[in-house]
């Protein structure tokens, strides 16, 4: 997706309010540019390895539904189901369908940011907002989901949450 210059501008006043932030609480950190897109890349620490932490390498290339090929990066899922036989990825900027199965995802994700609420989702836990025994409400901004969730999957769900939110 191309990115506007309205989005540019924002990310752009995003990462000054992050540097500055950075600067006031004294936390250490170096700019780095990526060297394959027009992202901007903070390390906090170990500068040899920071080329291999770039946003690229985490970078999934996948094919969309309509056989067009993009590059998503797992900290932009919000999360994804399946719809009409095709796995849906929502976006922080929007969403696509492919043809994988949820199985796929679950691979190529790990499940250390994710994990199952429902057999039929795989949520990013970075976004979620509230648990209930009915639903997981999923917010970004002012984009908000509720995402189904299963008696046999909750309490698994809960405990990959809170073990998360430890980290």
């Amino acid at each position: 997706m191309a990115i506007e210059e309205n989005d540019f501008a924002k990310n752009e006043a995003n990462k000054k309010k992050l540097i500055e932030f950075m600067k006031q609480n004294n936390i250490a950190y170096s700019e780095i540019e990526c060297c394959v897109c027009d992202r901007f890349c903070i390390n906090f620490g170990d500068e040899e390895n920071a080329c291999r932490k770039c946003c690229c390498n985490s970078g999934i290339v996948v094919q969309k539904s309509d056989k067009d090929i993009c590059r998503i990066y797992p900290n932009d899922i919000l999360y994804i189901t399946i719809e009409d036989r095709k796995s849906v990825l929502y976006l922080t900027d929007g969403k696509i369908e492919t043809n994988y199965r949820l199985d796929f995802w679950k691979d190529v994700l790990g499940l250390e940011a994710f994990a199952q609420p429902h057999h039929s989702f795989i949520v990013n836990l970075n976004y979620v907002d509230e648990v209930t025994k009915e639903w997981v409400r999923v917010r970004y901004g002012d984009q908000e989901y509720r995402v189904y969730t299963s008696m046999r999957k909750i309490a698994s769900f809960k405990k990959a949450l809170l073990a998360f939110n430890k980290k």
